[in-house]
């Protein structure tokens, strides 16, 4: 009889537990915070995404308990790039909560309602306009929509030649000169002297690196390549008064350009190149076109490199006429697809990131750690902008690159044209085939896409 009775009140107490348990689990459970998951996508670029994760994403989710950054990076080129999986995933409704693209995808993202508008007191503005007027003149225009921001800066630049002063001194070849650009020309010749091979005939190192090669087509490094060639030739765009202008002198003279350093000269060599960020610090290209950002990826693979950087090549130093330049933006922005809370949240991380009005920390972290410029005008009235153009001179390139050359950005390059484009360089780097021919097929395409 006792062992029941003990038996009974064991179950008993058992069962007061479990139900005090559940009490208390029911009780716990509508007050803890949900936990909310803020997804990221960029393209790959290792100062890129080992600044996310060491430094942005955990200060702000310290800052933000229940939130979870997840950061995924993309390959920018290849067989799934970077824009056709963004695009891909916000046609389908989906997509992450906000990304960083280049300038090209702004207006066909902004026609499709993809991006959200931005919120300007979020970032510390009255208005739109203020938002606006708070960065240089002009910088914004990619980002915005019928006085709407949809974007905000990660980067804007434009190209300086990079060269490997060890690949110079080597061949007893003269540093460049920092105040005055030099002809294709003679960068070509200097390529050629730099172009390399071992007693079987291996190629060992190039002179010139253009920014298309095998392993890694991308449609930007294309265009921005060729529209500076094609703009110095006298020719701003592909079409004139809305017509494909493709079969024109300047159009064949840039053509000629790339066909000369691939065949001719041999400075350039599309098939040598491995890797974008290593093979000019290790000594296997000597020059290469690049923007600031370049620095900090070379230095990742060979921390000693030693470099010069010299204004943009041109087709004629003693003409300005021919002293033009592209330019080019990546931009922040959240996706119109996501319910309002959060594109709040996504906006709120971006201003975390990027700063509000007046502020200049972040924009000088970005500046000083991947060489991203944020042309605010608040920034680049900083002492902390001055400290780092006295501490690294070579900087001083893009301050005077747009006092020196005129300047745009390249309409064509991941669209259609860009595309056809991009088939008519790899013709003739390719198929060797000439410029001449090359010309009146892209003029053809052109034409069909009409």
């Amino acid at each position: 009889m006792f062992r029941i009775l003990y038996l009974n009140w064991s179950s008993l107490r058992l069962l007061s537990v479990t139900y005090i348990g559940i009490t208390i689990l029911a009780i716990t459970l509508p007050v803890m915070a949900q936990e909310r998951v803020l997804e990221v996508w960029t393209h790959e670029f290792p100062p890129l995404q080992k600044g996310m994760i060491q430094k942005w994403i955990p200060e702000f989710e310290a800052k933000n308990p229940g939130i979870k950054v997840k950061l995924t990076a993309i390959p920018f080129a290849g067989v799934v790039s970077f824009d056709a999986k963004l695009l891909a995933a916000l046609s389908g409704g989906e997509g992450p909560d906000l990304w960083d693209m280049g300038d090209w995808n702004y207006k066909t993202f902004i026609d499709n309602k993809f991006l959200a508008p931005f919120d300007p007191k979020i970032f510390g503005y009255a208005s739109d306009q203020e938002m606006i007027e708070a960065y240089l003149p002009g910088t914004m225009d990619i980002f915005v929509r019928d006085g709407k921001v949809y974007g905000l800066f990660s980067e804007y630049n434009t190209l300086a030649l990079f060269y490997n002063l060890d690949m110079f001194d080597k061949e007893g070849i003269p540093p460049l000169p920092a105040d005055k650009p030099v002809s294709w020309k003679q960068i070509e010749e200097i390529g050629a002297k730099l172009r390399k091979t071992d007693p079987s005939g291996k190629l060992t190192q190039i002179g010139y690196q253009f920014g298309f090669f095998a392993s890694f087509r991308s449609p930007q490094w294309y265009a921005q390549n060729f529209y500076a060639l094609m703009r110095q030739y006298g020719q701003d765009d592909l079409y004139i008064d809305g017509k494909p202008a493709a079969y024109t002198e300047p159009v064949k003279k840039a053509l000629q350009t790339i066909y000369d350093f691939t065949h001719t000269s041999k400075a350039y060599d599309p098939t040598f190149l491995t890797n974008w960020f290593a093979d000019f610090p290790k000594g296997r290209v000597a020059m290469v076109l690049a923007g600031t950002w370049f620095v900090p990826a070379i230095k990742q693979n060979n921390p000693n490199v030693r470099f010069g950087v010299a204004p943009h090549p041109v087709v004629n130093p003693e003409d300005k006429a021919t002293y033009k330049n592209i330019q080019w933006s990546w931009g922040w922005s959240v996706n119109a697809n996501k319910p309002p809370e959060q594109q709040r949240l996504a906006q709120e991380f971006i201003a975390f990131m990027l700063g509000k009005k007046g502020e200049t920390e972040q924009a000088t972290w970005w500046f000083n750690n991947l060489g991203y410029t944020q042309p605010s005008r608040a920034f680049l009235e900083s002492k902390a902008y001055a400290d780092k153009l006295a501490a690294d001179p070579w900087l001083k390139q893009w301050v005077d690159a747009f006092k020196m050359y005129e300047i745009k950005y390249v309409p064509h390059s991941y669209d259609e044209p860009g595309a056809a484009l991009m088939r008519a360089i790899d013709r003739v780097v390719y198929d060797k085939m000439s410029p001449e021919e090359s010309a009146k097929l892209l003029q053809a395409e052109l034409q069909r896409l009409q």
